[in-house]
């Protein structure tokens, strides 16, 4: 089987994390948190800092990349898809982006039930930076989920990512 890698495009609180689970169940595969290492930097530090959250992170991916181990990110590459798709590659890694393209009045209930107020603040930048992203990479992502089909998210993409691996052998 071909070296994996799932991962997502979407807005903070976009529900990355419930099918990322999900999936590493179903697939057995392992998973690269990002936002385990975010808390890890706060509570090594006793407060967040972006340098050293990047470093981690980085060495963190480039152990998994070099180990050639087929794995689920949960992280959004809306903002980082050129560094990311590049070091995937240069390493012989197939990538399944699932996006999470959901509207502004879903994301604003969303965000109210999971208590997510200030992410609220930034919606319409968190929606203008992820419409840009598929603007411009638009034949990268091979799955699309809406605001019809958020319910059956997981086994959507469960689904999706079984008929890919199929396809690519």
């Amino acid at each position: 089987m071909h070296k994996i890698c799932i991962t997502f495009a979407g807005a903070i609180g976009s529900s990355k994390t419930p099918i990322t689970n999900f999936l590493s169940t179903k697939l057995n595969l392992p998973v690269f948190n990002n936002d385990a290492i975010r808390s890890e930097v706060t509570e090594d530090l006793g407060e967040f800092d972006p340098d050293e959250h990047l470093k981690r992170r980085n060495e963190r991916l480039m152990n998994i990349l070099e180990d050639g181990t087929s794995f689920i990110c949960d992280l959004s590459v809306d903002r980082e898809w050129k560094d990311f798709k590049k070091q995937l590659s240069q390493k012989g890694y197939h990538v399944f982006i699932i996006s999470l393209d959901l509207s502004k009045d879903f994301l604003v209930r969303l965000y109210k039930s999971k208590g997510y107020f200030e992410s609220l603040k930034r919606i319409d930048e968190t929606i203008n930076d992820h419409n840009i992203f598929l603007d411009n990479h638009k034949d990268d992502i091979l799955l699309h989920i809406l605001d019809k089909n958020f319910e059956r998210r997981c086994q959507i993409s469960y689904e999706e990512i079984n008929r890919w691996i199929k396809s690519e052998k």
